[in-house]
């Protein structure tokens, strides 16, 4: 039985058209191939749904068979099956007062992770600690005090099954489907089966995420009551701001002051990486606001090439100075040929050029 609706797994409304289509299942199929995520269970299972969709919607007949039944649409054409017709009203009542059913999943978490932008941009591993629901070992998840706290269920014999037809289910509703009834609640769990508990997981934190990144941890979620598997945990990055690199995707952008000197006469200056330093050549005359591209010394990625690191070189003008030291510019400024400074000397010879500005006394 088909449990979403194809329509809204390809994304197109209900009167698409078949070549509209065609184009949302080869974009999402192509995003989601196993090929291009070869590690990610998620999309592998998410591309087995995109194809079962598309193969119904694209068959004119099928898709007018599902238009009709909906959630009750078998692709082998056979008509809905009592067992179809229980689950598909259960379901319909649970979603409509917000119960849960035996064997539903259980809670998902949510857990907000901080790294540094170094953890961020090379990729580590971090402990994370968190409370969730877990099955009780006392009286393993039946919520009954050990050796004296259940007996058989009468209403079904300890089958779990209902003994009459019912419409809307066909566990038995007096014990959910358990075959027993518990007579003396756990002391533990205080007869819930589960228990709030602090545990430490392990989390691969990859290289290049970004804040707003979601890590999905099947299974380390919150256990249900009853025999449902667990919820997944959603874990939410969050990479803090830098002291002195700013990211632009995987490029790392950074200013480095040099001194006048270093800047007039050429310099070897160490710069910071990621993962510790280097060191470039900054050529004789390099102007304030020169740029040199670092290749592959930005942020790593899992998947993809690491970004570049892009330092920003700013001529640091010298303050505080004493007599000794302004007397030394002085003399050097003396010392200097109008060729050492071609962009000054340009705006001078433009400004003798032209006519001084008439005043309004003389005009």
């Amino acid at each position: 039985m088909a449990r979403r609706d194809y329509y809204i797994v390809l994304g197109v409304s209900r009167t698409v058209s078949q070549e509209d289509l065609k184009r949302a299942f080869r974009g999402l199929a192509l995003q989601y191939h196993p090929d291009r995520n070869p590690d990610d269970p998620d999309a592998t299972r998410r591309f087995r749904e995109i194809s079962e969709a598309y193969q119904v919607l694209s068959d004119p007949e099928q898709r007018a068979r599902y238009d009709k039944l909906g959630p009750l649409f078998r692709m082998d054409g056979r008509p809905p099956t009592p067992e179809d017709l229980n689950a598909f009203v259960a379901d319909a009542l649970a979603g409509l007062f917000g119960r849960r059913r035996p064997g539903d999943k259980g809670e998902d978490l949510k857990y907000t992770l901080t790294v540094t932008l170094e953890e961020a941009g090379l990729g580590t591993h971090k402990e994370i600690e968190l409370r969730r629901r877990v099955p009780c070992t006392r009286c393993e998840a039946t919520g009954a005090e050990p050796g004296v706290g259940r007996s058989p269920c009468p209403a079904c014999e300890g089958s779990g099954k209902s003994q009459a037809r019912r419409l809307f289910r066909s566990e038995c509703p007096r014990c959910d489907g358990r075959g027993f009834l518990v007579v003396e609640k756990c002391k533990r769990c205080e007869g819930a089966g589960v228990r709030d508990d602090t545990e430490r997981f392990r989390v691969r934190v990859p290289a290049g995420v970004a804040t707003g990144t979601k890590l999905k941890l099947r299974g380390k979620g919150s256990f249900p009551r009853g025999d449902g598997p667990p919820g997944d945990l959603v874990v939410l990055m969050d990479v803090e701001d830098h002291a002195l690199f700013r990211r632009r995707g995987a490029d790392l952008f950074l200013e480095a002051p040099l001194t006048y000197a270093e800047a007039t006469l050429g310099t070897e200056l160490t710069v910071p990486t990621l993962d510790g330093q280097t060191r470039i050549r900054v050529p004789a005359g390099s102007p304030s606001g020169k740029i040199f591209r670092l290749s592959g010394r930005g942020l790593h990625q899992d998947r993809g090439k690491p970004g570049d690191l892009h330092v920003k070189v700013v001529v640091e003008v010298p303050t505080n100075l004493s007599p000794a030291a302004r007397r030394a510019l002085d003399a050097l400024q003396a010392a200097l040929p109008a060729q050492a400074h071609p962009g000054r000397s340009a705006w001078d010879a433009a400004l003798l050029g032209r006519s001084p500005p008439v005043s309004a006394a003389d005009a």
